[in-house]
């Protein structure tokens, strides 16, 4: 068994670091690697909004180049287990940092696939680490190693993951078309100030966003209408959602993603890559007046929205 031991600690290293590359493209690859990944781990972590979509696709190649190189003896100690730890190491001072600032929420480590908190993944970093280090030390030196097989092994696995998932130069547009795929005619065709959301029920910013909304239309008696957008994702959390919110306003639920169609009908297909909930939108008639989105710079003001709409 003690034998044994170190192939059976690479396999498992191996299917770790596979279930850590496949998770951040879960539930499809480009919403995980942009929304979950991009802007959940590494934007945060200091990298710019031009850097993310290169670094991620680096990161997650690299994971998948170390769960094929780790079940091989090529530069196994010379290379591939420093390079795990260093990896590691430099994810696990981000989570540190996250946990001094009291951040408990999904540090997307695994993506949406399994949920886990900075100290959650922390902890799972350390034993990763002392599990490679046994192994680092319980390996020997493999005489034939081929600098060149490894290089070819790499280039191969970044060759397919830019391919499989180019970085889109597209740039945002104005946003003018979301109203479009309203259900609600009077809403839709409405020429007075009118407000369109699209929210997932379960995103505390969305309904953080909806309850500042709700707030303001307590401020006046003649609020523009409001009309909510809501993914098939956490459906079942609607009600929840407006109970949270304190009064609830019209809504219609669209499917998360509709791959059966070349039609745009899709929640992911409107906001997707350019957007992230919540999206709030201000309009005056067709004319779109002002549109905030995600949780960073261009988040939600309910005091500026409240300065456009005393204009």
């Amino acid at each position: 068994m003690k034998k044994n031991l170190p192939l059976i600690i690479r396999v498992l290293l191996s299917a770790l670091f596979l279930l850590s590359a496949v998770a951040k493209l879960y539930p499809t690859p480009m919403y995980g690697i942009t929304k979950i990944f991009e802007e959940g781990q590494l934007i945060p972590m200091g990298f710019s909004e031009g850097l993310a979509p290169y670094f991620s696709r680096f990161i997650i190649a690299i994971e998948f180049f170390i769960a094929f190189a780790v079940l091989q003896k090529n530069y196994l100690k010379k290379l591939v287990i420093p390079t795990s730890i260093l990896m590691i190491f430099v994810f696990s001072l981000h989570l540190a940092y996250s946990l001094f600032l009291g951040d408990s929420e999904n540090c997307g480590c695994f993506g949406e696939l399994i949920p886990m908190s900075p100290l959650q993944a922390l902890i799972k970093n350390i034993i990763t680490i002392g599990i490679l280090g046994y192994l680092y030390k319980n390996t020997t030196d493999d005489k034939e190693n081929s600098f060149s097989k490894l290089c070819v092994q790499l280039l191969t696995v970044l060759l397919v993951m830019f391919a499989f998932l180019p970085v889109s130069s597209q740039t945002k547009s104005e946003g003018n078309s979301f109203v479009l795929f309203v259900e609600d005619e009077s809403f839709k065709n409405s020429e007075d100030y009118k407000i369109l959301c699209y929210f997932d029920a379960g995103c505390e910013h969305c309904q953080h966003a909806a309850r500042s909304i709700d707030s303001l239309s307590n401020l006046s008696d003649n609020f523009p209408p409001v009309h909510i957008v809501f993914s098939d994702t956490e459906q079942e959390n609607i009600p929840k959602f407006f109970e949270y919110v304190g009064n609830q306003y019209p809504y219609q639920v669209m499917p998360f993603a509709n791959y059966d169609t070349d039609e745009i009908d899709s929640y992911m297909e409107i906001t997707f890559p350019d957007y992230d909930n919540p999206i709030v939108i201000l309009y005056k008639g067709a004319k779109q007046i002002r549109l905030f989105d995600g949780s960073g710079y261009n988040e939600y003001q309910a005091e500026e929205l409240q300065l456009l709409l005393d204009k």
